[in-house]
């Protein structure tokens, strides 16, 4: 693959990235979003979908590789907010419905959820950071060079 695919490659990984997390702070939100939109598993999104396939012909550059503990964070991270605010809880007695308890339990966990918002946010800068660093690099290889893995073993 040349120098100007992988960019393409690198930049399509980044919008779907921009995409998954957009998708999250809405759900944290409570925008009316399908789940399935946001996967948890950090190889089911699109971005992690390209990191452990085709991404893998960069695993030589080393900012590449250090990708993967951010990406994994904010999955984890987000894992515990999709709990909060998804997981099904036990069915509330009859006197918490009376008094009106159970709104308030199911109010906090999605205060807790967006408590969590802004480390999914700079996590999420992160991963960008990263990406754009991994873009530099490969920008900056010698015109011409056909196949990128290769080059990428010499950094």
């Amino acid at each position: 693959m040349d120098k100007n695919e992988v960019i393409t490659l690198i930049r399509n990984a980044k919008a779907g990235h921009k995409r998954w997390v957009e998708n999250a702070i809405s759900l944290i939100k409570g925008l009316p979003l399908d789940q399935s939109q946001v996967p948890v598993n950090a190889t089911e999104c699109v971005f992690g979908q390209w990191y452990y396939s085709t991404g893998q012909d960069l695993k030589s550059f080393a900012v590449f590789k250090d990708i993967e503990k951010y990406h994994d964070g904010l999955h984890k991270t987000y894992r515990e907010i999709f709990v909060l605010l998804f997981e099904e809880q036990e069915k509330p007695s009859w006197l918490s419905r009376l008094f009106g308890t159970s709104s308030t339990v199911a109010e906090e966990r999605q205060n807790a959820a967006r408590e969590r918002l802004p480390i999914l946010e700079q996590q999420s800068r992160s991963i960008m950071k990263k990406l754009d660093e991994l873009e530099e690099l490969v920008a900056a290889m010698h015109d011409g060079q056909e196949d990128v893995q290769q080059e990428s073993s010499l950094n």
